[in-house]
């Protein structure tokens, strides 16, 4: 048998038995359609494949994924994630390739196969290749192991592309900065190229980080985490939470258990998964005749790749997402793929096999928080996000072009309607029509060419709403009146925000006709503020004399309201004090509505309402704090 395994004993047939078992754990994976950041950069691509390529707003500056990658997929439309799938598994393969490659150099086949199998083992990657955005990490781990293997092969400018064209995909790449750098080193290599490394790699990130916008921004306060953002230091107790998370992620132990429905076709797929593995490993038993870099060596390289990965999300990202320990797990399989080299064959195979099944049946456990990144909620995401779709196309096959799509949505949570709506101008993708603008209501344009109103229930169906008419039409459920008269509220005020305010009158005069007395004095009060934004305040008056009291409480509920939902016309929310019968200069007022938004974590209103009781009262030691916590 030694003969006949040795001449198959190419690349190829070492990577191909860990490149399978990866194809075969993402099936479930690859049936997923858009969702969440992939629309924010498909609608930027639409709107401009070039200026994509250029710095973005936000933390984040990753021109190769998020555009270079996303332009092929850009017109066509929702069906396009099943390329964007087959893309991303293409990746995976190819960084398992590598990494056996690299691995096999080091410390022979076995070693070589070990570590593509618990790369491929991982729980966490079928959901990177089934995420488009994904993407980002697997041309991330790509780059970094072809810098890897080209500063091996002793090609180090040729390295320094690849590490470049790493951090252009994702900044964690920087973790390969310290592998690289002292990779003579760890080889045993003389001379060691320190100071060509460091001219080399050291150039490259550094021109990378002055490049980019986002460390910029996070350099300016300190890498301190601004309120509610996504990138930050925030404090060792949530550093160390998330670390010991992302230390059994990468064990493939679930954090919280939940039963597993043994359909026949999981147990087909993790039975299929053992076998590959077995198998694999079975072909190369034979014991390794080449020299190898030493376990020593190997454990100082895996570490100086695992553990700035594993540190530089448990530091600065704060929220758990279990395909960060992707990068990391590339120097962990690397030293587990040596060692388990060295053990009895029955062993290593004992182990691989336990590993995959471990990933395979964690990756259905259930998290201990609500917001964590995992493939269970990637799955939750595709699924609402095409219930969405479905409910547009069953209302409106079609929209004009250059329509206007007002939208309102209900909380979502970690399903991220609003912001795939809003953010990822989705309906560009759904409908292939780059022209189609998504607002919210009170944030309308004057004079669109076509407009739209449409309310996303919790159950995710879409209303329709004909805000003149008063009627509505559902691609579900029987749509909640009052659910359906607060949307048009709002609208309503979107209308006075851009110069229509008599139709806006006209709108909320008929909501109040039918309302109760609480309801009807909003909706009046509501209506006066478009008329004293205008000049007209007899008419105002004639309003509000019309309006039912209200005690100060609710008074000072309505006019939060409005602030919560500000429009584009300053001068317009402005009158809201008047309207509500709320001095803007009381003190006890502006207190309670600071303190309102700040509890509920609507920055922008916190920091307006402190300034407004720093105005009034000057030396105020809460408006103040706020005002310098959050005001940059």
């Amino acid at each position: 048998m030694g003969p006949f395994l040795e001449r198959r004993h190419g690349l190829a047939w070492i990577a191909g038995p860990p490149i399978l078992l990866a194809a075969v754990l993402a099936m479930p994976c690859l049936t997923l359609g858009y969702f969440w950041d992939d629309f924010v950069f498909l609608s930027r691509v639409q709107a401009g494949p070039i200026a994509a390529l250029g710095p973005e707003a936000g933390a984040f500056y990753r021109p190769i994924p998020r555009a270079i990658y996303f332009w092929p997929l850009a017109g066509l439309g929702s069906s396009g994630a099943w390329l964007a799938h087959a893309m991303n598994l293409l990746l995976a393969a190819v960084a398992i390739y590598l990494l056996v490659d690299l691995a096999r150099e080091l410390e022979g086949d076995r070693a070589g196969m070990i570590a593509g199998f618990l790369l491929a083992g991982l729980a966490t990657l079928p959901g990177l290749i089934g995420w488009a955005s994904g993407s980002q990490d697997l041309l991330a781990m790509v780059f970094g192991l072809w810098a890897l293997r080209l500063r091996h092969a002793g090609r180090l400018w040729l390295s320094g592309v690849a590490l470049a064209a790493s951090l252009l995909s994702k900044e964690t790449a920087v973790c390969f900065l310290p592998a690289l750098f002292l990779w003579d080193l760890i080889a045993g290599r003389r001379p060691a190229r320190l100071g060509a490394g460091l001219l080399v790699f050291g150039g490259f990130t550094l021109g990378w980080a002055l490049l980019h916008p986002g460390i910029h921004q996070l350099a300016a306060r300190g890498f301190v985490r601004e309120p509610r953002a996504y990138v930050g230091f925030a404090n060792l107790a949530v550093t160390e939470f998330h670390a010991r998370r992302y230390l059994l992620a990468l064990a493939n132990v679930p954090t919280v258990t939940s039963p597993v429905a043994w359909t026949t076709g999981r147990a087909a797929m993790l039975a299929t998964a053992v076998v590959l593995a077995l198998g694999g490993l079975w072909i190369i038993q034979e014991p390794e005749t080449r020299r190898r870099l030493g376990l020593p060596r190997i454990a100082i390289l895996s570490a100086s790749i695992a553990l700035p990965a594993l540190a530089l999300p448990a530091l600065l990202i704060q929220r758990f997402a279990g395909y960060f320990v992707c990068l990391p797990a590339l120097g962990i399989a690397l030293f587990l793929g040596a060692l388990l080299a060295r053990v009895p064959p029955a062993v290593t195979m004992a182990a691989v096999a336990a590993y995959v099944g471990l990933g395979f049946w964690s990756r259905a456990a259930d998290t201990p928080d609500a917001d964590a990144l995992t493939e269970r909620s990637f799955i939750d995401a595709s699924r609402a996000t095409r219930a969405v779709e479905r409910g547009f196309r069953a209302l409106r096959p079609t929209f004009p072009r250059e329509s206007q799509v007002l939208v309102s949505v209900a909380s979502s949570g970690l399903l991220g309607i609003d912001g795939t709506l809003h953010d990822g101008q989705a309906l560009r993708t759904f409908y292939r029509d780059p022209t189609i603008r998504t607002l919210r209501p009170e944030r309308r344009l004057a004079h669109p060419r076509a407009e739209f109103l449409y309310r996303i229930t919790d159950a995710r169906d879409v209303v329709e709403i004909d805000p003149d008419r008063g009627t509505a039409r559902s691609s579900g459920a029987k749509p909640d009146d009052e659910e359906v008269r607060a949307v048009t509220r709002t609208y309503a005020r979107g209308l006075a925000a851009t110069g229509e305010t008599g139709r806006s009158v006209r709108i909320l005069s008929r909501l109040a006709a039918t309302e109760d007395p609480s309801s009807r004095s909003y909706d009046l009060r509501i209506a006066a503020m478009g008329l004293l934004a205008d000049g007209d305040v007899a008419g105002a008056k004639q309003l509000l004399g019309e309006a039912p009291a209200l005690p100060p409480d609710v008074r000072l509920y309505g006019l939060s309201k409005v602030m919560a939902e500000p429009t584009a016309r300053a001068s317009l929310d402005s009158c809201a004090y008047v309207a509500f019968g709320i001095s803007a200069r009381d003190p006890d007022a502006l207190r309670e509505l600071m303190e309102l938004f700040y509890g509920s974590l609507f920055v922008p209103q916190a920091v307006h309402f402190a300034r407004r009781l720093l105005e009034v009262a000057p030396g105020d030691s809460e408006s103040a704090a706020i005002v310098k916590e959050l005001a940059r």
